[in-house]
This record gives structure tokens, C-alpha cells and sequence, in this order.
């Protein structure tokens, strides 16, 4: 009797050693947890992980929303801006859009671009999810505190988070919820389309606009999550001649564009609501406020935070659809 618990007792050890000495190279073979453990692939290579893993260090607003839409919660965050405080102890008021989803008390990480690795490694995480782009120099260093994943969500010219969910969802042993989400977003797409047709059908074109809140700027902005979705239900949108889907215009060129509908994505530094203020500068200059689509009622102001390019996951995608007919919805009465 006592050999045979020693014995088991030997086999559960192997298992508990065997998941948390982290990830384990492709051509690794662990047969007791071969059930438990997957490969993903990620856009610096394959990292085999092994079980749940629950400290899990979102580094951009992209990236939380993907793992709070597929029911994971974080341990420590990046958010657009460094924020100066230690801790997310009050996420609902502390992160834009997302954070009345989050649970957790996350640690801050400061930038999205420039994640603190000091409070990275105090975070203690199983997991580090970040992006290609902008956390592939410090790729070496954020795998020393982690087993580190980086993604894309870019395939050829489309930005949206269903090119990079299924690794992110593998990622975390949530592959179940891909599709739920996916036949989510398809579901709410087609209800925009019907509630809007009316407003489609007599404004069809669409100019995306991006703004800080002083007006000194203004970029053409098609290319963006607010761009993508408005498409996707029907509108087209437009750029000014010469331009493909971004870049900086000037205040003249702005009159001149031809569209039925003109949406400004209004940003801020520190992530506070700057839409009224975009609006009150818009108001009082000369060319905008004199363009025919302001003066009826048909330009509309609203956060870069979320209708921009910052979010972009599955949550930001839900929120902007919902918003879609109550901005626009009373254009087509």
C-alpha cells in the first residue's frame, strides 16, 4: 500500500511540474499533460503554454479588450497614456469603455508604447500579451519576466480583431469563444444595416475626420475602426482626392471633400471626454462652421478612444455599433 502511494504520489508531482515550468519548446513531448497543453503561434514564433492561465498582462487597450471579450480578466494593463497611479483600483472610472467589464484591480503599466518591465515583473504574470508593433524591440526582455505572445491584428489591408482573436483566444485556452463572438459581431452588424438603411440610402458618403481638441489638427481618417464598421453596414466612406485612407489635411481641403456626412473623432492626451470641446472649436472657425453639412446638422463629434484605433477588439466593435443609430439614426426620418 505505501508503494502504491508513493507511486502516486510521483505522478502528481511530475504533472504539477510539468505545467508550471512554463512554456516548453515546440518539440517538447510532456505525455502527462499533452491534453492540457498547446502551441500557438504568435508573430515572433511558437510558445507552447500548458493549462489556465490566469495572470494574464494585457500591454494595450487592443489587446484587454480581446481577453476581457473572451472572459479572462487582467493583472496589470498599458493603456493608451501613462496615467501616473500605481494601480487601476477603480477600473470603471479609470479606463475609457472597458473598464466597467473588469474585475480585477490591475496594475498600471504606464504607455502602451513604453510598458514599465519594473512594474511588469511586480505584476508576477503567467502570461504577457502584447503587439507586434509596438512591443517587438523589448520582445527579449518582456520573455524574461513571462512567456511573451505578440500579434497582429493587420492581414493585407484590413485592421480588425478577428485577425488575431483565434491566436489570442489559444493563447489563453478560450478557443470556444471565438465563434460566439464572431456570430455576435455579424448578428449586431446586420441590425445596424437595417436600422440605418433610411440614413444610407439619402447620405451615403461618409468623411471620417481626426481632431485633438484645440482643432490645430485635422487627419482624413478612413482608415480606422469607426471607418471599417460604418462600411460594413453600408456607408461609404470618403477621402480627399489624391489620398487613399489616412493622412493630414488642412483646413481648407476640409469644404471641399464631398460628403453627406461628417464624423470627427475628437481626441484627448489624457483620455478625457474631448468632444464638446472639438465642437466648440469647430463652431467658431471661419471655413468649417461655414461647410453646408455643419450648418445642417450633419456633423457629428464623438471620442477617438473608442471610434478610432486605440481599442479596436470585439467590445469597442459592440459599443460603436450600438452608438451607430442613436448618432445618426434621426437623418433618416
Amino acid at each position: 500500500m505505501r508503494k502504491r502511494w508513493i507511486g502516486l504520489f510521483a505522478l502528481v508531482l511530475s504533472w504539477v511540474v510539468a505545467c508550471g515550468a512554463g512554456p516548453q519548446a515546440p518539440g517538447d513531448v510532456v505525455t502527462e499533460v499533452s491534453d492540457s497543453c498547446r502551441t500557438v503561434v504568435h508573430d515572433l514564433g511558437e510558445t507552447t503554454l500548458c493549462g489556465e492561465l490566469r495572470a494574464v498582462a494585457a500591454l494595450s487597450p487592443h489587446i484587454l479588450d480581446s481577453i476581457l471579450a473572451l472572459g479572462v480578466q487582467p493583472v496589470a494593463y498599458a493603456e493608451t497614456v501613462d496615467l501616473q497611479q500605481q494601480r487601476f483600483d477603480r477600473p470603471a472610472e479609470q479606463i475609457p469603455y472597458l473598464g466597467d467589464r473588469i474585475t480585477t484591480e490591475p496594475i498600471n503599466l504606464g504607455d502602451r508604447k513604453s510598458p514599465s518591465l519594473e512594474a511588469l515583473a511586480l505584476a508576477k504574470p503567467d502570461l504577457i500579451l502584447g503587439e507586434s508593433w509596438m512591443h517587438r524591440d523589448i520582445y527579449p526582455q518582456l520573455s524574461q519576466i513571462a512567456p511573451t505572445l505578440l500579434f497582429s491584428d493587420i492581414k493585407g489591408d484590413l485592421q480588425t480583431w478577428e485577425n488575431d482573436i483565434d491566436g489570442i483566444a489559444r493563447a489563453l485556452n478560450r478557443e470556444a469563444e471565438v465563434e460566439r463572438l464572431r456570430a455576435e459581431f455579424l448578428q449586431k452588424t446586420e441590425a445596424v444595416r437595417q436600422a440605418l438603411a433610411p440614413v444610407v440610402q439619402r447620405y451615403p458618403k461618409v468623411l471620417l475626420l481626426s481632431s485633438n481638441q484645440l482643432v490645430q489638427t485635422i487627419y482624413a481618417s478612413a482608415d480606422s475602426t469607426g471607418g471599417r464598421l460604418l462600411r460594413a453596414v453600408g456607408f461609404e466612406t470618403v477621402m480627399p482626392d489624391g489620398m487613399e485612407d489616412w493622412g493630414q489635411i488642412s483646413f481648407e481641403v476640409v469644404p471641399q471633400v464631398e460628403a453627406d456626412i461628417v464624423i470627427v473623432f475628437a481626441w484627448d492626451e489624457q483620455l478625457e471626454s474631448p468632444a464638446a470641446k472639438v465642437r466648440q472649436q469647430w463652431a467658431s472657425n471661419p471655413l468649417l462652421k461655414e461647410m453646408p453639412a455643419f450648418k445642417a446638422g450633419r456633423v457629428f463629434f464623438v471620442d477617438y478612444q473608442l471610434w478610432g484605433s486605440n481599442i479596436r477588439g470585439p467590445l469597442a466593435d459592440q459599443l460603436i455599433l450600438e452608438a451607430m443609430p442613436k448618432l445618426l439614426g434621426a437623418l433618416g426620418e
